[in-house]
């Protein structure tokens, strides 16, 4: 798993979120709101974890298909792979985007990824938990022509890192380019939720494929972001289940049991003749659309924020394990990230869960520091760190607690 290279690519998606935050400031416009924004980078987090143990398969799976039933022998060192990877991995991701609009069970991963209301560079790396196993079979083919597992995986992530400049609002309609490439100005098209925007401009980093199979939109009015029907929540374990919850609420009105399992591969929206037409999605307007917002208060907010930046560092030094632990060692730190990330977005919805989790998170990453930290280093350094940690979460606390009672 060595061929990861999305760990290293961290930095440069923080420092790209910093960058378009101040530039959006400047120019007196708001691109963040820190509930969404949390949000969507502990989904993208979340994905992160999950993928530990899907693409140990998915590499293996492919792996063997290389070795057992590819159909084209390239030498060693040809550029070849890496070429039909690069043109390969993009037509290949057209169409799995492309289904995963139109066919209710991929919806049902690819949602995850739309449900943010803002545009902005963290809603890129807002990513469905199970987006790997459900594009796994679009991919594969790529084995039978040659293309080695390592090329795979690293093409397969510089391709998602292309996309990561194309959500942002603050870069306009950029010439020539857009006749080619991708661009911020055709992916806004294709988060919007304007009649016509639906289910348009699913190229990754070519718009050429919209454009040869009649799929393709140009920016013509405002975007207004999000999904037809909001999520409403910004927990990102709910948010990879809901719309499969969604659908079987809505099939169990269906009279005939054949509806029932036909709906998971019919179009979103759709329902049997015998209930009538579905009703097609309304015409919105930006000026007058209410964003979801949590009413958190500015301390509660800040303590967040604080905890989330250190989850965030740790969810970082989790994937940079990957590479070397075994996959049972991971699931107990992956287990206490998944808990740090919905007590946090918990606190700032003010569920009633969400302090108690807090409280046993903070506990359990201590712990955790103290007995993994010991395995490469000294005790008495493992146990510094622990009490070290420990000492900040208490600090924290007394903080917010000082200040949220005022």
């Amino acid at each position: 798993m060595s061929d990861n290279i999305i760990p290293l690519l961290v930095p440069f998606f923080i420092l790209g979120i910093v960058v378009e935050a101040l530039v959006a400031r400047r120019r007196k416009q708001r691109a963040y709101h820190l509930g969404t924004m949390v949000s969507d980078l502990s989904t993208g987090i979340v994905s992160q974890v999950f993928e530990v143990f899907f693409k140990f398969a998915a590499v293996v799976a492919y792996g063997w298909l290389y070795d057992h039933a590819r159909l084209v022998e390239f030498a060693s060192g040809s550029p070849w792979p890496w070429l039909i990877a690069f043109v390969g991995i993009d037509f290949a991701f057209y169409w799995w985007h492309r289904l995963s609009h139109v066919v209710n069970v991929l919806w049902g991963v690819h949602v995850v990824h739309h449900h943010s209301e803002d545009f902005n560079l963290s809603v890129a790396l807002r990513q469905p938990a199970l987006e790997l196993v459900s594009a796994f079979v679009f991919y594969a083919p790529l084995a039978l022509l040659g293309v080695p597992a390592h090329v795979w995986v690293t093409m397969y992530a510089l391709n998602l890192f292309y996309q990561f400049w194309t959500h942002t609002e603050l870069v306009r309609q950029l010439g020539p380019i857009e006749a080619v490439l991708n661009t911020p100005s055709h992916h806004r098209v294709h988060h919007g939720i304007n009649p016509q925007y639906l289910d348009k401009n699913y190229g990754g980093i070519f718009i050429l494929w919209d454009k040869l199979f009649g799929t393709y939109e140009p920016e013509r009015e405002p975007v207004v972001f999000g999904v037809t029907k909001p999520l409403h929540s910004y927990n990102p374990l709910w948010a990879n289940v809901e719309y499969y919850v969604q659908v079987q609420r809505a099939a169990r009105r269906f009279p005939r049991w054949l509806d029932r399992v036909r709906v998971w591969w019919m179009h979103p929206g759709w329902q049997p003749a015998t209930l009538g037409p579905a009703t097609p999605p309304a015409a919105v307007d930006r000026a007058q659309y209410v964003k979801y917002e949590a009413s958190a208060s500015r301390p509660l907010r800040r303590y967040v924020l604080a905890h989330f930046w250190l989850a965030f560092a740790g969810s970082g030094l989790y994937m940079s394990l990957e590479a070397t632990a075994s996959r049972s060692a991971m699931i107990l730190p992956g287990v206490v990230v998944l808990a740090t990330l919905l007590a946090l977005v918990g606190r700032l919805e003010r569920r009633g869960w969400a302090v108690p989790l807090d409280v046993a998170r903070q506990l359990a990453t201590v712990a955790m520091v103290a007995y993994y930290g010991s395995m490469v280093a000294s005790p008495v350094a493992a146990a510094g760190g622990a009490l070290g940690l420990a000492l900040l979460f208490v600090a924290l606390w007394l903080w917010h607690r000082r200040h949220d009672a005022r």
